[in-house]
């Protein structure tokens, strides 16, 4: 029998957030008669449930001590598990292909890909990043294959390099983890005194600007309901002090639930109503297709990879970005309808099921590696 083929992804750390989450799933259901794989982080431990994960699936976890600023150290760390592993396939997302870049080269590894989790235009980043991805995507030195995420994003991928028709790849979750549970939904809001005719608005991201927590804290202060009304915002962030300060300036502090980084999104999702992510720009959010998969029906900004995932007005509302009436106004608009509630969910779950499984994402990215391999 054929020895496994060693597999690293390689990411900047595993703080919760889309791009870790998909790595930890890729981890999860890779063919292990296939690939051995191995995660690297280019930071320090964070203590995250991502981490615990990894290290119960016993796949080995290295962390490479990364700071704020860019560190050759860190280079010879993982130039050395290069030397240590001989990967087949380096698989890197955000910062991971900086680092990997060189050493990919210099080992000649046989197969290279990197994820683009964002716009590509929003993922150059810094001077180096930008270097390193000039010279992958625009004059193909090194032949990493750039994977978009989305439609819009393999067109970003064209614009910024002129890389012509990248793989695209769609996110994927674990659906089934995600599916209606009314039993454990009535448990969970008896357990944090939510009443059974409350009206619950979600969103689930990290506290940056791109997420807009400020505009949605702003709409939701104009939302009406007979029944009684909360926010609950599911992540950390840098902006999370300032986003409580101005629940509180709002008025809103107590209909505002402040979750943190949680392991239990599916049971927060499952206790919702109305999933609601007011970003600027995204990629193919996960969140998205979580709370599809949990049965809620979405408003969010019709910007980059949403659209793909939402039809509106069948699984969900879109609306412009940065319209703060127009948010107001598909909230309230699925306030006052629990049957188009209802419906929209409905349909999110049926497409969920349908388009969204982890499974299909990591065969496709399988078939790319083996393709590349020429197997």
């Amino acid at each position: 029998m054929e020895k496994p083929r060693v597999l690293f992804q390689v990411i900047t750390s595993l703080v919760p957030g889309g791009a870790e989450r998909l790595v930890v799933n890729l981890l999860r259901y890779h063919d292990r008669s296939k690939y051995q794989p191995v995660c690297i982080c280019l930071g320090n431990p964070v203590g995250s449930h991502y981490e615990a994960i990894v290290r119960k699936l016993e796949i080995p976890l290295y962390f490479l001590g990364k700071g704020d600023k860019a560190d050759w150290g860190v280079y010879k760390k993982l130039e050395r598990l290069f030397a240590e592993y001989r990967p087949t396939v380096v698989h890197t997302h955000l910062l991971g292909l900086n680092y990997a870049y060189l050493a990919m080269l210099k080992h000649r590894t046989p197969v290279r890909v990197h994820t683009l989790h964002s716009l590509a235009h929003k993922e150059i980043g810094n001077r180096i990043a930008r270097i390193v991805r000039t010279l992958a995507f625009r004059y193909r030195i090194g032949g990493v294959v750039p994977v978009a995420i989305a439609d819009e994003v393999a067109r970003t991928v064209e614009q910024v390099y002129g890389y012509k028709n990248p793989p695209v790849i769609p996110n994927g979750i674990p659906v089934d983890e995600y599916a209606p549970n009314p039993e454990k939904r009535a448990q969970f809001r008896a357990a944090h005194g939510v009443e059974p005719e409350a009206v619950v608005i979600v969103h689930v991201g990290r506290f940056v600007e791109l997420k807009n927590h400020a505009l949605l804290l702003q709409a939701f202060a104009q939302l009406k309901s007979t029944h009684p009304l909360y926010l609950w915002l599911v992540g950390d962030g840098e902006l999370r002090p300032a986003m409580e300060q101005r629940a509180r300036e709002l008025g809103i502090a107590e209909r505002v639930r402040f979750w943190g980084v949680r392991s239990d999104v599916a049971d927060i999702l499952n206790a919702a109503d109305i999933f609601t992510l007011p970003s600027k720009y995204e990629g193919n959010p996960m969140a998205v297709m979580e709370a599809m998969a949990a049965g809620l029906p979405v408003v969010a900004s019709h910007v980059g990879g949403i659209p793909e995932l939402v039809e509106d007005e069948h699984q969900g509302l879109l609306v412009p970005a940065d319209d703060q009436p127009c948010l107001v106004q598909g909230l309230q608009a699925l306030i006052d309808n629990p049957t188009k509630r209802y419906q929209l969910g409905k349909s999110a779950v049926e497409r969920a099921r349908k388009k969204f499984d982890i499974r299909q994402t990591v065969q496709a990215y399988e078939k790319l590696y083996e393709m590349e391999l020429g197997v």
